[in-house]
């Protein structure tokens, strides 16, 4: 379709929209890049919204994609939201910024999909902070082909001591971990590697 930056730029007036609470953008492939993503991120300013998903797969977002994205912690009553970002490029940097979504106000169910990012053991370490966000009740990570290793998984491991975290989805695939190794570490039952 290529929508491209500013493509993206046009669709976030719907921040304007007073009364939309929920919203689904599926701009897979394209090509809005690190603009776009800062354009798509003044949703966060949208006054009724609780709901936001966005399919941004394969848009070259890299960290600084990302790190504009991470403002949607800023969302007064984002409740829930849905970051498709697979095979985008965002890197170490770009995972440590989406990690500070952990200090939105109101955000109970997170879906991150990184799959793809070159992540690394330190992606996950930064990713696992998210155990500290204090309303968070639903976490879905995806993070297959993210070079990991036992290493990201271990760092992960401390999501099981989030208080207020009550269903945890991880699909670690790809990432060469040990599936009984993983099982250990965290005791988690169940971690798709």
């Amino acid at each position: 379709n290529g929508v491209g930056a500013t493509g993206a730029q046009a669709l976030a007036a719907f921040r304007d929209a007073p009364v939309l609470h929920t919203l689904t953008l599926g701009l897979f492939g394209n090509g809005i890049g690190s603009t776009g993503a800062q354009a798509l991120a003044a949703l966060k300013d949208t006054p009724a919204l609780h709901t936001l998903s966005l399919e941004l797969l394969g848009n070259d977002l890299r960290a600084a994609g990302a790190e504009a994205l991470a403002s949607l912690k800023d969302a007064p009553s984002l409740q829930r939201l849905h970051l498709y970002l697979f095979g985008n490029g965002v890197g170490v940097a770009g995972a440590e910024a989406l990690a500070s979504l952990r200090a939105a106000p109101s955000l109970q169910t997170l879906t991150l999909d990184l799959s793809s990012n070159s992540l690394g053991p330190a992606g996950a370490q930064a990713l696992a902070s998210l155990s500290e966000a204090p309303t968070l009740r639903t976490l879905s990570l995806d993070l297959r082909y993210n070079q990991l290793g036992q290493q990201g998984a271990q760092a992960l491991s401390v999501l099981q001591q989030a208080t207020t975290l009550q269903t945890l989805i991880l699909d670690l695939s790809g990432n060469a971990i040990d599936t009984a190794e993983a099982q250990h570490l965290g005791g988690i039952p169940e971690w798709g590697c």
